[in-house]
């Protein structure tokens, strides 16, 4: 079974960062409209509460454009409320607030179709040294994580780890901190969203990363999207970290089945061209593992580091002509 192709859909509207605005503003219908132009793309990731606001016009338009819902993303980062704090703040109001927002788009994944939720808590952590007595944000987020896991077992909740930004250090900013925020958890409903993006800014293997999360049962979602390593540019995967992508693609193909949601910013590119290149890379990763065999392949790993060199000169020296897989 191939993988099923998703797009994070607020990024086919307006981008912003801190110097300039990207694209146009963009009603969801047409955002809706470009994903489904992208060959290969069946589902899409909705931003809860920005592209949920109207559950029956997002039911209707998903509809009219086949599209799947593959995911709710809760945004516990955006709105003023959550500036210091969501799930970790001090006031209890806020984060009650947080974990209902949570427990809301879980009901609106079910409602439309899909069993998951994405949530990545980027305003709860902490700026400066001696800001925060640690364990007891950590306290609170668990129990705000455990609270919304229990109010729908039916519906997974995935959390997706990042090391900073907004905040300088984010609560689970690695693979290890948010497996072991997993087991502290301990929901069967609970796992983890594993953005390659993310695991190479926080100087992971990604490979190493999807392959613990699989093993732990944990791995329920993957954003797919590159960058230099020094920041979270969220390129087209495989751009810059060719055979880190390829190697990742490798575990996933051996032991995933979920969504692949493209993460990625198109900034200053068409959107619809940054997305059919996201497809198209997967599509030669996934060509250039089959040709070479899963079962190959794992005889090499399992040979040493010299048999990983002739590795990559079989991929390079393959007779796959690239430009013939279909986009």
């Amino acid at each position: 079974m191939g993988f099923r192709f998703s797009i994070v859909l607020n990024l086919l509207g307006q981008l912003k960062d801190r110097f300039s605005v990207y694209q146009q503003v963009r009603s969801l219908e047409e955002k809706l409209a470009i994903a489904c132009s992208v060959e290969g793309v069946t589902g899409v990731e909705m931003v809860f509460p920005d592209e949920l606001v109207d559950i029956e016009l997002a039911r209707d338009l998903l509809a009219k454009h086949n599209l799947h819902l593959s995911s709710v993303n809760v945004n516990l980062k955006g709105d003023p409320r959550w500036h210091q704090g969501a799930l970790t703040a001090s006031d209890r109001a806020t984060r009650a607030e947080a974990v209902r927002w949570i427990v809301r788009g879980m009901e609106i994944a079910a409602d439309l179709g899909s069993n998951l939720v994405t949530m990545c808590p980027l305003a709860d952590g902490h700026d400066y040294p001696f800001e925060i007595d640690f364990n007891t944000p950590w306290n609170h987020f668990i129990q705000g994580i455990q609270s919304a896991a229990d109010s729908h077992p039916e519906v997974r909740l995935s959390l997706e780890y990042k090391a900073s930004e907004p905040r300088a250090q984010v609560i689970i900013g690695t693979v290890g901190k948010t497996l072991y925020a997993c087991d502290q958890i301990d929901r069967t409903n609970v796992g983890v969203t594993l953005d390659t993006g993310h695991a190479l800014f926080a100087g992971e293997h990604a490979a190493q990363s999807a392959a613990l999360l699989s093993q732990a049962r944990r791995l329920f979602l993957v954003h797919g999207n590159d960058n230099y390593r020094n920041w979270d540019w969220d390129m087209v995967p495989g751009s810059v970290n060719f055979w880190d992508f390829l190697e990742s693609t490798f575990y996933l193909m051996r032991d995933y089945d979920g969504w692949i949601a493209f993460d990625v910013s198109p900034t200053r590119l068409d959107p619809t061209q940054v997305m059919q290149s996201s497809v198209r890379m997967f599509r030669v990763a996934e060509a250039l593992i089959s040709q070479v065999g899963p079962d190959e392949i794992a005889r090499s790993i399992a040979q040493g580091p010299m048999a990983s060199m002739g590795l990559f000169l079989t991929f390079l020296e393959g007779r796959l002509q690239l430009g013939q897989i279909a986009g």
